[in-house]
């Protein structure tokens, strides 16, 4: 329990029509820069250990003794974990809070991450792979839905850009971490690096105590009063400021709608289909290029490990451009345009190193590939939850997320294939394909949902259905 869940606040009516639009209001102020702070910290745990399998890949290989087949089905395991964490954890978030599944998520990820480099054999590399990729997923799912219900609707966009800032720090440290020490460290050093994704056991009690559990899931569970005294606690933050504007709120049918209702709806479930085509198509591609392209640099480019690593660290140190430029952009774009653009663009950089050879082509094209597949998938962390009612938010984005995910996994055992058959160029090209066609299903089924109340957006969807 924090502080704001019981601390008293200024009287209200408790009308659970108004809460969310008197929490859409607030300015931005120092409670959200401290959760969007361990939120930030939180995703880049996660990251760290994908990151990391992908760059000491070929020390696996070498030192482990495990071949290329067998990384790929431990890095297809990863995605199945997602898989099951995001469908798990989505329900469990609906059901027993966002806050509690984000912090259980990551303390299964960081003992995942430390069994994966206590691993003697390729058998619990599997395991250890599964259950980090459940409790990734399971905190990821929990902790975007928590962002977009708690953070000022005209904001929330930018942070969740913010938030991503996490691949932009995490990523060169990563490549750093990998060009320094695995070169000229011993056959273990890639498991000390692994270890040190253990951290996340010290964050997780850190987040429970510090950040309140959503209001929007308070209202959702009928727990009316502990979410009005979150709110009025921020308000009187707020209110040392200035007055503030009227809330708007939406009517109040479209502020309880039951899980059966939600999924029951013609429209809603349109949209979940839809946004989970999308979302599949972007993190087939996206992986194929992240997951790959070590691979590429070092056995299809013949590039020396050392020489390989330098590359993926200026590609990482480019990558700070990604946050910077979504923050300026996508509060001001409809979503769904927003990744239909990003989308075709990402293809230029992406076809540009699948064919490039000379050092200077490789080296533009996977830094822009980098930035730009960075926002595709930046405006989708924000774009999924908005378009779910709150009672069915967890649960849908974890359908999405988790058929996306699918994608992830397929790149381990279809990026083999692509690259037997055809090399750094089929990897690169079938990646770049599948960002723009699978964008454009989001265009033509995609609800609005820029600036608007995530109310607003759920009454639009049932008044269509």
């Amino acid at each position: 329990m924090t502080l704001l869940d019981t601390e008293a606040g200024p009287a209200s009516e408790m009308n659970p029509a108004e809460i969310p639009a008197r929490l859409d209001r607030l300015p931005v102020m120092a409670p959200h820069l401290v959760w969007i702070t361990l939120l930030t910290v939180n995703l880049g745990l996660g990251f760290y250990d994908n990151a990391l399998f992908a760059y000491v890949t070929p020390a696996i290989v070498e030192h482990a003794g495990l071949t290329v087949g067998q990384v790929g089905l431990a890095s297809t395991a990863f995605f199945a974990g997602m898989v099951v964490g995001g469908l798990l954890g989505g329900r469990l978030a609906d059901r027993f809070g966002r806050r509690a599944v984000m912090v259980w998520g990551t303390a299964i990820c960081s003992l995942g991450v430390i069994a994966t480099g206590l691993a003697p054999n390729f058998e619990t590399i599997l395991i250890s792979r599964t259950i980090t990729g459940i409790g990734v997923q399971a905190s990821m799912s929990a902790l975007l839905v928590y962002i977009v219900e708690m953070f000022p609707a005209a904001t929330r966009g930018r942070f969740v850009s913010v938030v991503t800032s996490a691949f932009v720090v995490v990523a060169p440290i990563v490549a750093l971490l990998a060009l320094v020490t695995v070169p000229a460290g011993g056959p273990d050093t890639w498991r000390h690096l692994f270890l040190l994704g253990g951290v996340g056991l010290l964050i997780a009690p850190i987040a429970y105590f510090v950040m309140p559990e959503s209001v929007r899931w308070h209202i959702s569970r009928n727990q009316v009063g502990k979410a009005e005294r979150i709110v009025a606690n921020l308000e009187t933050r707020a209110l040392r400021r200035g007055p503030l504007a009227e809330p708007e709120p939406v009517a109040a049918g479209a502020q309880h709608v039951s899980l059966r209702k939600a999924l029951g709806s013609r429209r809603i479930i349109g949209t979940l289909v839809a946004l989970s085509i999308g979302y599949f198509g972007a993190t087939f591609g996206l992986y194929l290029y992240q997951n790959w392209a070590m691979y590429v640099l070092v056995d299809g480019l013949a590039y020396t490990e050392g020489d390989a690593y330098r590359i993926q660290l200026i590609w990482n140190v480019v990558y700070f451009a990604t946050p910077l430029l979504a923050m300026l952009m996508i509060d001001r774009v409809e979503r769904k345009t927003f990744i239909l653009v990003s989308s075709l663009l990402s293809a230029v950089p992406l076809v540009g190193l699948g064919v490039a050879s000379a050092d200077w082509l490789v080296t533009t094209a996977g830094g822009a590939a980098a930035v730009v597949t960075g926002l595709v998938i930046t405006a989708y962390f924000a774009y999924i939850p908005e378009t779910i009612p709150t009672e069915a938010r967890g649960l849908g984005s974890g359908i999405i997320i988790s058929v996306g995910n699918i994608g992830g996994a397929l790149s381990g055992v279809l990026g083999a294939s692509l690259y037997g058959a055809w090399g750094g160029a089929g990897v690169m090209i079938s990646a770049a394909v599948a960002f723009v066609a699978f964008s454009i299903v989001i265009l033509f089924f995609g609800p609005r949902t820029t600036n608007r109340s995530l109310e607003g957006v759920t009454a639009e969807e049932l008044k269509a259905a």
